[in-house]
């Protein structure tokens, strides 16, 4: 899970709250067949809860150096345009003269305008004052960094990130909770757009990049993942492993995505040696960003048993066409060390191949509601094999959700306006994931209105295979007393350990890595 489903749900919870305090009024795309002077462009609706304005900017656009080397990152985060909170997922360049950081993109109207920041003495952070975009067809745009008071007002700040410089991330910093608008005007608060304060912006350097048009194939990806207890210094098997991965072949070279559940899309790279394919170790599969924190994520094989570095290999059996491995793999904080967040052994590819075939029932794992808020999430399990235990295909495989009031099953509908759909729907893709609302393979799914009187909720796989549809039993879930909460904490309850991907994990079992307890710390355990 990209996001532990307690830190997601305060998210969504804190976008919810901040986007009914201010009124916002959208500017409409250009109409390239009129001119400036037929337009009819509203101007933003302006606030009179903005405190300790400043004073007004001198209108001059942002320049950066002609001989500006610039780098392209991904912008991912969230925008309020005014009815609805949307992923945002778009480039950047980003170019670094001296402390001098410059910004091109992060305007909705203005994508060519250019941002100034400046880097503190050890270029661990960068700070963006409020400055001028430019001008938007006679109506001029700022970048506005602000930061919401108990007493519903806002006050202007710096718009502060930290700077990763080993893994080219930027992430806007949590110690002051911080909306950037793009606003109307430099002394009130009038805005077009508003970002949430989740932001960040990543480079890909180093990551694998595949060749253009790789042909790829589905394969089944399982073992298991390993743990060491130190007091007896003894290896143990956790819990098993069961996902997607792609496979393609470009010569001598074999790419797989997959292999860093964190990061599914990220690729590693082979080589062929005889009938075997070699991995290198410390391969770099991207940067995870967690509350704020970057994880750089590298891939490293190692020995069993001993943990010692050493090449990962994957050997075919031609009779099969299943790929497998005798060395075990991590997911590791170091290129060059096996210092590992999760370490998987046993593990073996196999092919999938696209025919009939009735899912295996899938479970609701976890239901939790806040009926003053109107929505709940759910953390699903949905297998990727069928029945008879074979896999499936992820891309032919969905959901379906359930309620059931004592009167029957009832199908619940992902509403298009409230899910950013083109339509209703009833079936999502196991592979969907919106990065706020769904989680691919049902990891996290939040649902909207559900009534009191609902007695329990259920789970149904749908697979579409060899051209047919199938359907696996439904997965129910008693609601009973236990799934209906509040905001409230109860302090006396036990602290609950989970790992970076939302599994609990037994507090006297911690390998080592990075865990999250349920009343809100990190800790590292060695």
């Amino acid at each position: 899970m990209k996001k532990i489903v307690l830190l997601l749900l305060s998210a969504i919870l804190s976008m919810a709250v901040s986007a009914n305090q201010v009124q916002n009024v959208k500017l409409p795309k250009p109409d390239q067949n009129k001119t400036r002077h037929t337009m009819t462009v509203p101007r933003a609706d302006f606030s009179p809860s903005l405190r300790n304005a400043t004073p007004q900017l001198a209108e001059a656009v942002v320049t950066p150096p002609a001989a500006l080397e610039t780098q392209g990152y991904r912008m991912n985060g969230y925008i309020f345009d005014g009815s609805s909170w949307e992923v945002v997922d778009r480039t950047l360049q980003i170019g670094i003269d001296g402390n001098d950081v410059y910004l091109q993109g992060f305007s909705v109207y203005l994508p060519e305008a250019w941002i100034k920041g400046t880097l503190n003495e050890d270029f661990s952070q960068v700070t963006f004052p409020m400055q001028y975009y430019g001008d938007y067809y006679g109506y001029d745009l700022y970048f506005y960094p602000v930061t919401p008071l108990s007493d519903g007002t806002y006050e202007p700040i710096d718009a502060v990130f930290d700077f990763d410089e080993r893994a080219g991330v930027f992430v806007l910093n949590q110690d002051q909770v911080c909306y950037i608008v793009e606003n109307a005007r430099p002394d009130q608060l009038g805005w077009y757009f508003m970002y949430d304060s989740e932001m960040s912006f990543t480079a890909d350097l180093g990551t694998v990049v595949v060749p253009e048009g790789l042909k790829t194939e589905p394969y089944m990806l399982t073992g298991v993942y390993m743990g060491y207890y130190e007091d007896v210094e003894e290896w143990f098997e956790g819990e098993p492993l069961m996902g997607s991965a792609q496979v393609g072949f470009d010569g001598d070279d074999i790419y797989v995505q997959g292999l860093c559940s964190y990061l599914p899309k990220a690729w590693v790279k082979g080589h062929r040696e005889g009938d075997s394919y070699v991995f290198d170790n410390g391969q770099y599969f991207g940067p995870f960003v967690l509350a704020g924190e970057v994880y750089p994520l590298y891939f490293m094989g190692c020995a069993p048993e001993t943990n010692d570095a050493e090449p990962f290999t994957l050997t075919l059996d031609p009779e099969t066409g299943v790929f497998v491995a005798h060395q075990w793999y991590g997911i590791c904080a170091d290129d060059v060390e096996v210092s590992w967040y999760d370490l998987l052994g046993n593990v073996a590819l196999a092919p999938i191949v696209d025919e009939p075939a009735v899912p295996e029932m899938p479970n609701v794992l976890y239901y939790e509601y806040y009926p003053d808020e109107e929505l709940g999430f759910l953390v699903l399990d949905i297998p990727v094999t069928d029945v008879d235990g074979k896999p499936l295909l992820t891309n032919r495989l969905g959901y379906r959700l359930f309620t059931d009031s004592g009167e029957g099953a009832e199908p619940y509908i992902f509403w298009a306006d409230i899910y950013g759909f083109d339509q209703d729907e009833t079936i999502i893709p196991y592979n969907f994931n919106d990065d706020m609302n769904i989680l691919m393979g049902g990891q996290l799914v939040v649902v909207y209105s559900i009534g009191d009187d609902v007695k329990r909720i259920g789970v149904q796989s749908v697979y579409f295979g060899g051209d047919e549809m199938n359907e696996s039993e439904i997965g129910w879930y008693d609601l009973g007393t236990t799934a209906v909460t509040t905001i409230a904490v109860d302090d006396n309850r036990p602290v609950e350990y989970y790992d970076l991907m939302g599994r609990r994990v037994d507090a006297s079992k911690l390998t080592p890595g990075i865990y999250v307890t349920s009343d809100g710390r990190k800790i590292y355990a060695r």
